[in-house]
């Protein structure tokens, strides 16, 4: 998966305020970090990327808002009914978006119990305060080892809808036969928050 396109500001700011948007792309720093013990199948990858804008302009009657970048890129977004404090926004406010994604897999103990499933939070600014947004959620599924190719050094990974992904294995991670049959834990959690402060 990849975060820097999937969650840039454009589609960040349009998703959490569920808006339609059009014009340029908005410009954002992006940050990857992953984390493994040597020698240890899996890891943590955390990826975030993040969305500094100004609003440059409102259309009230078409309920629409322009979103203006350090960069000067524009994107204008129309607002749905949903954002109930689409009046409180005013030209000059500053939009913050967050985007953040954690990815971690790692082979599952045996008598450990699965978790898989899906859990999510979604919270709005109280009515009267600037438009505002967090969300998160969090979806884990076992997969199961299927095979080993030592010469390509990959994995081939059973899911619970029955398809097969092929996944690269770091190279110093030994390719055990006893991994073979063994369950792989994948848990995902998106998060991602909004914010306006008045000019």
């Amino acid at each position: 998966m990849n975060l820097t396109r999937a969650f840039t500001l454009s589609l960040a700011a349009s998703l959490l305020v569920g808006c339609q948007s059009h014009d340029d792309e908005l410009a954002s720093d992006y940050d990857r970090t992953a984390a493994y013990v040597e020698g240890v199948p899996g890891g943590a990858v955390l990826e975030t990327e993040t969305l500094l804008a100004t609003v440059s302009a409102i259309d009230s009657a078409k309920r629409t808002f322009t979103l203006r970048d350090d960069l000067g890129n524009q994107r204008t977004l129309v607002a749905p009914a949903q954002m109930h404090n689409f009046d409180q926004l005013k030209v000059g406010d500053r939009v913050k978006a967050v985007a953040s994604q954690e990815r971690i897999v790692y082979l599952r103990q045996p008598g450990e119990v699965a978790n898989d499933g899906a859990a999510g939070v979604l919270a709005t600014a109280p009515q009267g305060d600037k438009p505002g947004l967090l969300a998160a959620d969090t979806v884990e599924i076992t997969a199961l080892v299927k095979g080993m190719d030592t010469t390509l050094r990959t994995a081939t990974l059973l899911l619970p809808n029955g398809s097969e992904r092929v996944i690269k294995v770091r190279p110093d991670v030994d390719m055990k036969t006893e991994y073979l049959g063994r369950q792989v834990v994948l848990r995902v959690t998106t998060a991602v928050a909004v914010s306006v402060q008045p000019q």
